[in-house]
């Protein structure tokens, strides 16, 4: 699923920007599925959040950056709870999140599989420690 159309279905029409987080959630897709980087590994201010920087018109602040995907993946976090979501998107009912970064990764799972994160945990967890290459979902 293309990660606007993910962070759309979930936020709905929403006021300002939602393409540092979009970007956020390619580059994380990116590093953590055809890279093969292991989550842990993931820095995403130190790392995503630079290369989100370079592909916004006007190369804004990496800080500013991060701040906006913050408030993007805790905004798709409070919509998923209020609206009863979680378990759908994220593959199980969670109290909450560790940080922006892990809602983070939870979208790019599902972007990236069309699956829950945790439903992916569960078939291929070596994806996530960077160890192997993933199966492409079918069509």
């Amino acid at each position: 699923m293309n990660s606007i159309s993910l962070i759309r279905s979930i936020l709905g029409p929403v006021r300002g920007s939602i393409l540092p987080l979009a970007y956020a959630v390619d580059i994380t897709a990116q590093r953590m599925f055809q890279e093969h980087i292991a989550e842990d590994d993931l820095k995403l201010c130190g790392d995503i959040c630079h290369a989100v920087s370079k592909r916004l018109q006007g190369r804004p602040d990496p800080k500013s950056v991060a701040r906006s995907v913050a408030r993007g993946a805790n905004r798709c976090w409070e919509k998923l709870v209020q609206d009863g979501l979680a378990e759908r998107y994220i593959g199980k009912a969670v109290s909450g999140i560790d940080s922006p970064r892990m809602m983070v990764i939870y979208l790019a799972t599902f972007a990236q599989f069309d699956k829950p994160y945790f439903e992916v945990v569960m078939e291929h967890p070596e994806v996530f420690m960077g160890q192997l290459e993933p199966e492409p979902p079918s069509p």
